[in-house]
């Protein structure tokens, strides 16, 4: 089931976020908790949340997302910025899982566009994403 992650999750997210980190950089740069706590709350005091699927308690994954001004467009624009699925509970489809649901999400508050703050896949083309450096 996907929700809106309340308190008890953000502390879930942020303990897993350490690893969540070292495995999208390229380094072997490990943050401390802390750095990843305050980098995670600057996010959500701006207005961005996370979405999770959880079942039977458990937290399987999350995705970050936040709405920002095009003032270009004057529209409403739909951001996601982290996509992360526990190492247990992968190759099972839950990242396509929470990208659709924090699409359906943004598109009902109004989002006419969609981006995305994370590394280009084939598995985002598959879905819709473009990337606009390449068109």
């Amino acid at each position: 089931m996907i929700t809106k992650a309340n308190e008890n999750d953000l502390e879930e997210i942020i303990v897993n976020s350490v690893n969540a980190v070292r495995d999208v950089t390229t380094s072997n740069f490990k943050p401390l908790q802390g750095q990843v706590r305050n980098i995670i709350r600057k996010t959500l005091d701006q207005g961005g949340y996370y979405l999770i699927l959880k079942e039977k308690g458990c937290l399987k994954g999350w995705i970050l997302i936040d709405i920002s001004k095009d003032y270009f467009k004057q529209q409403n624009v739909g951001f996601i910025y982290e996509v992360y699925v526990l190492p247990i509970y992968r190759g099972k489809g839950h990242s396509k899982e929470l990208i659709k649901a924090a699409m359906e999400e943004l598109s009902l508050q109004g989002c006419s566009e969609i981006r995305r703050d994370i590394r280009t896949t084939n598995f985002y083309k598959e879905i819709g994403f473009i990337n606009y450096h390449q068109r």
